[in-house]
C-alpha cells in the first residue's frame, strides 16, 4: 500500500471513540445504488424526441428547419388562391369592375 494510507490507517486505529458497524461500507454502498436506480420504464415518443435527438444542437437546428419548413409551405398553399377554369379566365375582363365589362353593360341595356 501507499505510505499516507498508511499513516492514516494508523491514525485511525488510536481513534477509538466511533467505530462503525461491521457492514457499514455495504450498507452505504446499497444505500447509494438504491438512490441512483431509476425504474426502467416505457418512454413515450415526445421524451424519446426531447432527450436523444433534440439534446444535441445540430439535431435541435434541423428539427426547428423541418417545422419551419413544414409550416410556411402548407401556409402558402392554404392562403393562395384557387387557380381558375379556362371558362371564367377568358371572360374575366368582361367583368361589372372593368372598362370592358362595363361598356358592355351599357350597350346591352340600350338594346333593351
Amino acid at each position: 500500500m501507499k505510505e499516507p494510507d498508511e499513516q492514516l490507517r494508523a491514525l485511525l486505529k488510536q481513534w477509538r471513540e466511533i467505530e462503525p458497524k461491521t457492514n457499514f461500507e455495504s450498507n452505504v454502498l446499497r444505500r447509494i445504488h438504491l438512490a441512483h436506480t431509476e425504474e426502467p420504464g416505457r418512454m413515450t415518443v415526445l421524451e424519446l424526441l426531447l432527450r436523444r435527438w433534440l439534446w444535441r444542437p445540430a439535431l435541435a437546428v434541423a428539427a426547428a428547419v423541418v417545422v419551419s419548413v413544414i409550416v410556411g409551405s402548407s401556409a402558402g398553399v392554404l392562403t393562395s388562391r384557387k387557380p381558375m377554369t379556362a371558362a371564367s379566365g377568358e371572360l374575366q375582363f368582361l367583368g361589372s369592375g372593368t372598362l370592358a365589362g362595363g361598356y358592355v353593360k351599357l350597350t346591352t341595356e340600350n338594346k333593351r
